[in-house]
């Protein structure tokens, strides 16, 4: 035999076996998809239901629980006039006073101390009330009128809440010293 005829005989050998191999790689892997498939669950519209119950939830929810009081922080007048107050009153903005303008408050404060208290925690004209800030207490409110006042040039006295314990600490002492010595 010729050397030819041997190796078309080996060629064709050979590539016989590599379609062979081929054939059987497909069908090992058309078995394997076949498995995958049916362990697949079938789809029952549960992940329907619930990507249309996510789509179509309410964006917000009503509820009529009393809400927690919020906690009353002491402030002190310039610190209150530093949060709130002075966004407008520095600048004078939509018609506010300007602190330190003793002209423009002078008015104002003769109406009286608990009106400008009263108009700043119901507002007034374009003043929101409590200046914008629901947290803020009526004292809280006084005590930066009264800064707002006394950096215009304006005398305010110290409420009387304020000025009841020094006087009841200034009078302790007198009391003291009128009361007779016991003897030893």
């Amino acid at each position: 035999m010729n050397s030819q005829v041997d190796n078309s005989v080996v060629t064709t050998t050979v590539t016989l076996i590599s379609a062979l191999v081929l054939l059987a790689a497909v069908l090992f892997m058309g078995a394997s998809l076949i498995g995958v498939i049916d362990n697949v669950p079938p789809d029952d519209g549960s992940r329907k239901q619930a990507a249309i119950l996510e789509r179509i939830k309410p964006v917000s929810q009503v509820s009529f629980e009393t809400p927690k009081p919020a906690v009353a922080v002491q402030l002190s007048g310039k610190q209150v006039y530093d949060k709130v107050c002075a966004a407008c009153h520095v600048a004078g903005t939509l018609g506010a006073p300007k602190t330190g303008d003793k002209a423009a408050w002078e008015p104002r404060f003769a109406q009286g101390m608990d009106t400008l208290v009263n108009h700043a925690i119901n507002g007034i004209r374009a003043m929101p009330a409590k200046g914008g800030d629901p947290s803020l207490t009526e004292a809280n409110i006084h005590d930066s009128i009264a800064y707002m006042l006394g950096e215009s040039g304006i005398k305010v006295e110290a409420p009387a809440a304020a000025s009841a314990p020094a006087s009841a600490e200034a009078t302790a002492p007198a009391e003291a010293s009128l009361a007779p010595a016991e003897p030893k």
